[in-house]
């Protein structure tokens, strides 16, 4: 009998994977698969990146870790073979500063998300100059109000304003959402991107009540680099199966199967792709759906990666890094102290990272984006010399936007999807990589059964 066919849009972590578990659930139920991936750049990973310098130093221009608690990220990996590689954050690893009014102040324990599960961590937050009395007393009486009576799908902002008051949701929940995010919290869906939060008649009581911490890693991270999941999936797929600098633009239905860019025929295919390529890849075969995913917007973004000599460097990095604060009015929004997060990266000299996603900002030429950042950072970590060496990459679609009606536009899409074509990546339910891992696999697994009981 002649094989089936499927093919994969995207060679990110969620294309990766669909192409993956195809290949592994065909094998499970007896069908014959020729699973193939079209990938439009001449790299794979999409956003997992990493960088080898000639002295073995490993840079992270994507992602550096993966949530612990989220199953299909460290599952793979050790699926993958790579449990040995799995690292966590060291000791200093497991707090962080924000910087407010020209410093450093250190954000206070017994927070989630930047919402206080009692009172001392506000007093603590009172005390090291984030917030002030009146700040702290309004934020203190959340538990009272009653619950938030505006939209259906109202924004992060809105609803941390009225929970907890102006100046404990601009300097503790704002920074940390645009630092997860990338973008301010007035433009993100509270439902979306906090469901955890956004039917809790109370923040601080919903928080307070999560289960107590133990001693599980938060994240993790590979040895060799995040680059290590890309490299261990594409050794286990055949070398005929990916084709890199082979952009999809169409997806159309024939009596054969699927045609994709006119020449490629295939009876099933994963979308892979950020939705602004998605959505034109549907337009014929599935509009709805094209018309549902073209309003989402991705936001940009830079990261810059600075050289230290130790000797340079005026303050002890003990945390991960800090946040900045949205009123400062700085170029860069979150800043990593690599050394301190990661000490199995440490090799004699310092290295931080620094995200900038102002728009204003990122409009500059790479040369001044580079001072700007070098400043900030000098500035931060009280540095006597400028940085050896600063690094830069631009993200143009770093992260999808889950704006208010989010939620809906996604289950739009899915919902106006044809049989046998699927989608997979960050825009649909979550864009942590075990999130977009999750959803390649699931994607692969139900089409392989469609394929495998039916004609």
């Amino acid at each position: 009998m002649k094989p089936r066919t499927l093919t994969v849009i995207g060679g990110g972590i969620a294309g990766l994977a669909a192409a993956r578990e195809a290949t592994l659930e065909a094998e499970r139920v007896g069908l014959k698969l020729d699973v193939t991936l079209l990938e439009a750049t001449d790299r794979l990973g999409g956003k997992l990146f990493t960088e080898r310098l000639d002295d073995d130093t490993l840079l992270e221009w994507g992602p550096d870790s993966f949530l612990a608690i989220k199953p299909r990220g460290v599952g793979l990996a050790k699926e993958l073979g790579l449990a040995d590689e799995l690292v966590t954050p060291g000791p200093m690893g497991l707090s962080a500063y924000l910087w407010l009014k020209g410093r450093l102040r250190r954000l206070p324990p017994g927070m989630v998300m930047g919402v206080p599960t009692g009172l001392k961590p506000l007093l603590v937050a009172m005390r090291d100059g984030i917030i002030g009395p009146v700040g702290a007393a309004r934020a203190g009486i959340e538990p009272l109000l009653p619950a938030f009576r505006g939209s259906d799908d109202p924004t992060v902002a809105e609803v941390a304003r009225y929970r907890l008051g102006r100046q404990v949701a601009e300097r503790l929940i704002s920074p940390l959402v645009a630092g997860v995010f990338g973008v301010p919290y007035d433009e993100v869906s509270m439902r979306s991107a906090l469901p955890q939060l956004a039917d809790a008649r109370s923040w601080v009581v919903a928080m307070a009540r999560r289960p107590a911490t133990t001693d599980a890693p938060i994240f993790y991270s590979l040895r060799g680099g995040m680059i290590g999941l890309v490299d261990a999936i594409t050794a286990e797929l055949p070398d005929k199966a990916i084709r890199t600098g082979t952009p999809v633009t169409s997806l159309h239905n024939t009596t054969e199967g699927f045609v994709l860019n006119g020449d490629i025929v295939t009876d099933a295919a994963i979308i892979a792709t950020p939705t602004h390529a998605t959505s034109p890849i549907l337009a014929k075969v599935a509009p709805k759906a094209a018309e549902a995913l073209a309003p989402i917007r991705y936001h940009a973004s830079a990261v810059a990666l600075l050289r230290y000599d130790p000797r340079s460097i005026g303050r002890e990095l003990d945390a991960s890094g800090f946040l900045v604060a949205p009123e400062e009015g700085r170029a860069v929004a979150a800043c990593s102290w690599l050394n301190s997060k990661w000490p199995h990266t440490d090799r004699g000299e310092v290295w931080v990272r620094a995200i900038v996603t102002d728009e204003a900002q990122l409009r500059v030429p790479d040369d001044a984006l580079k001072s700007r950042v070098a400043a900030e950072m000098n500035e931060s970590i009280e540095a006597r010399h400028s940085p050896k060496e600063v690094r830069l990459h631009r993200w143009s679609d770093a992260l999808p936007i889950y704006s208010p009606g989010h939620s809906r536009r996604v289950a739009d899409a899915l919902a106006a999807l044809p049989a046998r074509v699927a989608v997979a990546g960050a825009a649909y339910r979550g864009f942590g990589i075990p999130d977009c891992i999750a959803t390649g696999e699931e994607a692969a697994r139900r089409l392989v059964h469609d394929l495998a009981t039916s004609p």
